[in-house]
């Protein structure tokens, strides 16, 4: 990139057999695509996931604007941006040379600190991940969802909710070995369930934990709140109070070996 303020790169390394670069009309058909994946139903029910695919979406739809504003007043520009978008190979902006350019072109001019916005988005991406791996309540997941989202959630799937509930897709049970509890999942979405899911928690690492085990390993005095830890080759399961799977080949491993741990913590206190 260039240290003009305008958002212009130079031109790739062509390869032997000569990339062509996108046309503007291409990369407009490519963010129309993106926004309308952005908002295709049904909707993540990760609150963190939500929130980025709100935020692509968004942006997506502001690119493509842009990009057709540009277009019609200022074609070579748009052409540049167009080769920007697609990057040195094909799958986007250079990080790096986005950043520096960020710094160059919006920060510095600003007076503002740009290692302070950097430090401020580690800190949001760390609050993310803790959000998304905390256990919630059944009640908080139908909240995101909504009643149309369920609906759409089942239709999708080619059935109904009575259907669902005749052929037993709807149960779910404690992810703890030897507990027999479950519930209905539809049902506790939709606030149906009553007191029969009361006190039910959902876990992005492990699944759902009936009341009791909820409790004692997520919400009581002691704490085994587990959460997946990315590796540079694999990654591990670890455990609030210390414990580690250690790097694990196949999550559901290292979900065995949480589901050990916990039966551990709940005899020993039991």
């Amino acid at each position: 990139m260039t240290d003009t303020t305008a958002p212009t790169t130079a031109q790739p390394h062509a390869p032997d057999d000569e990339e062509t670069l996108p046309s503007v009309q291409e990369t407009l058909e490519a963010l129309a695509e993106l926004y309308l994946r952005t908002i295709a139903l049904p909707l993540p029910v990760n609150p963190a996931t939500f929130g980025w695919q709100a935020a692509a979406g968004a942006l997506a739809a502001l690119s493509a604007r842009l990009l057709h504003f540009v277009n019609t007043t200022f074609p070579g520009p748009a052409a540049d941006l167009a080769a920007f978008y697609h990057g040195p190979l094909g799958d986007g902006p250079h990080p790096l040379a986005v950043t520096r350019w960020l710094q160059r072109a919006v920060a510095d001019p600003a007076g503002a600190d740009f290692e302070q916005w950097t430090a401020l988005a580690k800190q949001q991406a760390l609050e993310a991940r803790t959000v998304a791996s905390r256990p919630t309540g059944l009640a908080e997941q139908g909240a995101v969802l909504g009643d149309d989202t369920l609906a759409v959630l089942i239709s999708g799937l080619e059935g109904t909710w009575q259907e669902w509930a005749e052929h037993g897709s709807q149960r779910r049970g404690c992810f703890l070995p030897g507990c027999v509890r479950d519930f209905d999942l539809t049902g506790a979405w939709a606030g149906r369930d009553g007191a029969h899911s009361e006190g039910w928690l959902s876990s992005t690492a492990v699944g759902y934990a009936c009341p009791e085990h909820a409790t004692y390993l997520w919400a009581g005095a002691h704490q085994h709140l587990p959460q997946w830890q990315l590796g540079a080759e694999r990654d591990q399961l670890v455990c609030s109070c210390g414990w580690t799977s250690g790097p694990v080949r196949f999550r559901g491993h290292g979900t065995v070996l949480y589901q050990a741990h916990a039966l551990e913590a709940v005899e020993a206190g039991a």
